[in-house]
């Protein structure tokens, strides 16, 4: 069969570049190897988010306005989003309802395995599991995950930086109450010597995990410790695993072919946000893809819009980390800047529609000197 498009990976950055093809009469095949995978993932969506895709509200099983941050010793701030919340998603209900949409606008929906690409001049032939017959694309969008087989096969830049991230899920409990209504981030070496834990309630359970850098640390062991000091005596009834990006890859667009989401490397540092990025790539990706089919426009001009429009902010989380992750001390130092309710403010503004807020001058230095201070105080 021939298409004008191909979608290898159907998450939501997959599944949103599917609809918004087929929504433009593009023919359009969507190729996900395993339609009931569950993705290891925390689940958080900002509003911003929300309204630009319509999620429908049965889908986000809790709007979260309550959360807190502990550090190394112990210390917990408390904050409250005052215009806005934290949406809470179940991946398997949220990538199948995307999926659906997809194909309600006209994309095909096929489950396989992607076993090869071959490039034919200026078309590409995918050679698919199951015996299935191979297929004849024009273009193809690579949203297969942080281990992109399709960024492999075209050859893209490699994606060098890789956080490898564990998540449990427990059944609520006396000990687990305190949290249901209730986003918590545990900046503590014990839990993450580099990145963070993180415990999101949804409906019927709560997720907790924690994260490090590939190959870097003892992953099961970290997660293991920061269940002992939740004081949890139950077990778990599900464990996931999944390795997340932390960085762009140098180039996500060829000539005929483009990478969306963590195949392109699109996670944020510091709080390792995914789903946003990955669906405003997919939106962003398909809208060049549609330019290009139709009207033979560079597909670089995805890259140039993504860039310009969130290299501010992936910048200034890099920094942050790359600054506060670095120790105990350090970690200290920023939960206790985090207590300004100036530093909240501006915080809570950017994470709902992820832009960079400006603040008032007078506040901006008043930031910076607490930053100064904190640092020396770390250090």
């Amino acid at each position: 069969m021939r298409y004008d498009v191909a979608i290898i990976g159907g998450g939501p950055s997959g599944a949103v570049a599917a609809a918004e093809l087929a929504k433009a009469g593009i023919s359009t095949v969507l190729i996900e190897r395993n339609l009931d995978n569950v993705k290891p993932c925390g689940g958080a969506i900002p509003l911003g988010l929300i309204e630009e895709f319509n999620i429908p509200s049965p889908l986000v099983e809790k709007k979260l306005s309550k959360m807190s941050v502990r550090s190394p010793k112990g210390r917990i701030i408390s904050m409250e989003m005052p215009n806005g919340y934290v949406g809470m998603v179940r991946r398997e209900r949220f990538d199948s309802y995307l999926r659906d949409r997809a194909k309600r606008y006209g994309a095909e929906i096929m489950e396989a395995l992607v076993k090869q690409i071959d490039r034919n001049g200026k078309s590409h032939t995918i050679h698919l599991s199951k015996g299935l017959a191979p297929l004849e694309v024009s273009y193809i969008i690579g949203a297969d995950g942080a281990n992109s087989k399709t960024a492999e096969e075209l050859g893209f830049p490699p994606n060098d930086l890789q956080v490898i991230a564990m998540q449990q899920r427990f059944h609520y409990c006396d000990t687990l109450k305190p949290y249901e209504e209730l986003v918590e981030i545990w900046f503590d070496g014990d839990v993450s010597p580099d990145f963070y834990g993180w415990i999101f309630p949804k409906t019927d359970h709560i997720a907790i995990g924690t994260g490090t850098e590939f190959r870097k640390h003892n992953l099961k062991q970290l997660q293991h410790r920061f269940v002992e000091k939740l004081g949890i005596t139950e077990n778990p009834y599900l464990d996931e695993a999944a390795k997340i990006p932390m960085k762009p890859r140098k180039s996500f667009t060829l000539d005929n072919a483009i990478l969306v989401g963590d195949a392109a490397g699109l996670v944020t540092p510091a709080n390792g946000e995914g789903i946003f990025f990955a669906m405003r790539s997919g939106k962003l990706g398909a809208q060049a893809m549609i330019e290009k089919v139709r009207n033979n426009r560079p597909l670089s001009s995805y890259e140039k819009t993504f860039r310009k429009l969130y290299a501010p902010i992936f910048f200034g989380l890099q920094t942050l980390q790359s600054v506060y992750y670095k120790s105990d001390r350090l970690r200290e130092s920023f939960v206790a800047i985090c207590e300004d309710k100036d530093v909240q403010q501006i915080t809570f503004d950017s994470y709902l529609y992820k832009k960079m807020v400006p603040a008032p001058w007078g506040v901006q230095m008043k930031i910076f000197m607490k930053n100064i201070y904190h640092l020396i105080k770390g250090s």
